[in-house]
């Protein structure tokens, strides 16, 4: 199963990394490109769905994803589960790890993981434009993440 990792080490302290990864309210200001992030439940545990309204390229796309794992000011996991990027209908499972670590007060370690396996021929033949675009997004969203977090400003 193919797997990414993106590390960040953000001058930040935890608790402030944890609230701008879970409160969807926080997300605008580091991922340029979500237009409006739900909670169902509006609080983030098990089982809460994400949905994700998503500018590419000028379309307004979804993404709805439903949390796996939590443990928070540690880590939560999460799978695409529907939205119309069909995401979820490209891969036969797909799992994103968030991680934080404290590394001292004001400085926090960030790991993003991505493991996946694509459904079908084409899919797969198409899994390095597929999933290299997904996860290059995925980095300017953490660089922009790790900015807003050290200095405040919207990025």
């Amino acid at each position: 199963m193919p797997r990414q990792t993106i590390l960040n080490e953000i001058a930040a302290p935890i608790d402030r990394v944890w609230q701008l990864l879970s409160d969807s309210k926080e997300f605008a200001f580091w991922a340029p490109n979500i237009r409006e992030l739900e909670l169902e439940p509006d609080k983030f545990a098990i089982d809460t769905i994400r949905r994700f309204k998503l500018d590419v390229n000028g379309k307004i796309e979804t993404l709805e994803t439903r949390i796996t794992h939590c443990i928070p000011q540690q880590m939560f996991a999460e799978t695409p589960t529907g939205g119309s990027l069909k995401l979820h209908e490209k891969v036969e499972s797909l799992r994103m790890i968030y991680r934080i670590e404290e590394v001292d007060k004001k400085t926090t370690n960030f790991t993003f993981t991505i493991e996946y396996e694509m459904k079908g021929f084409m899919n797969k033949m198409l899994e390095k434009v597929i999933m290299g675009t997904f996860i290059s997004q995925l980095r300017l969203w953490f660089e922009r993440l790790q900015t807003y977090a050290e200095t405040g400003r919207v990025v």
